[in-house]
């Protein structure tokens, strides 16, 4: 049982959503050429999509209140990183202009964040952001490199679904509606993005 739950530990955390969104951005700038009009696009991309929402796992041991509230607190300063990531991502995307496609990968992710906090702040539904921010990069795989990565999608899928109920961090109806978020925002990103 102990090899079960370190193989879980391991699993939730190398697939944690700035790690999969990050591998997302790269992956898109290896194989198409339309997502990234530069460089800087790209690093900017990384770095407000990954980076900023990566910081709340170093800060929240480092601030008082937060880590007295362990896991909780960790789960609420994700989400707090997250938005104001996704939030500069959007801003920033119509400001220097990015490409239609990344802005939509902003957009989608700015939505997420928004529905996921209304979700559980005022509806008191307990979605999953892990779950969500696994479907992100997952969809936008299938969507824009195509069917050849149903298999590793798929796979990355069940690992987080079997880690999270494994360890007891989510219910299959959490899970669920973490995924249904981020399949909402991608299709309310895809109409407001102008790709409709």
């Amino acid at each position: 049982m102990e090899g079960k739950n370190v193989v879980a530990k391991i699993l939730r955390t190398v697939t944690v959503p700035p790690v999969l969104v990050t591998g997302l951005l790269v992956t898109l700038a290896l194989m198409r050429d339309d997502i990234f009009l530069n460089r800087h696009h790209m690093l900017i991309s990384i770095f407000l999509l990954g980076i900023v929402p990566l910081l709340a796992y170093p800060l929240q041991p480092i601030l008082p209140g937060l880590r007295r509230k362990g896991r909780e607190g960790q789960r609420a300063l994700a989400f707090v990183m997250s938005l104001i990531g996704y939030t500069a991502a959007v801003i920033t995307g119509y400001w220097i202009r990015v490409s239609e496609n990344l802005q939509f990968i902003f957009n989608t992710y700015f939505l997420s964040s928004v529905l996921l906090t209304v979700t559980n702040a005022v509806f008191h539904l307990r979605a999953s952001g892990h779950a969500c921010g696994t479907a992100g990069p997952l969809i936008f795989l299938l969507f824009f490199i195509g069917w050849w990565g149903v298999l590793p999608c798929a796979a990355i899928g069940l690992a987080v679904v079997w880690s999270s109920l494994h360890l007891k961090r989510h219910t299959v109806g959490e899970l669920l509606a973490g995924a249904g978020v981020c399949l909402v925002s991608f299709g309310c990103a895809w109409l407001i993005t102008g790709l409709g």
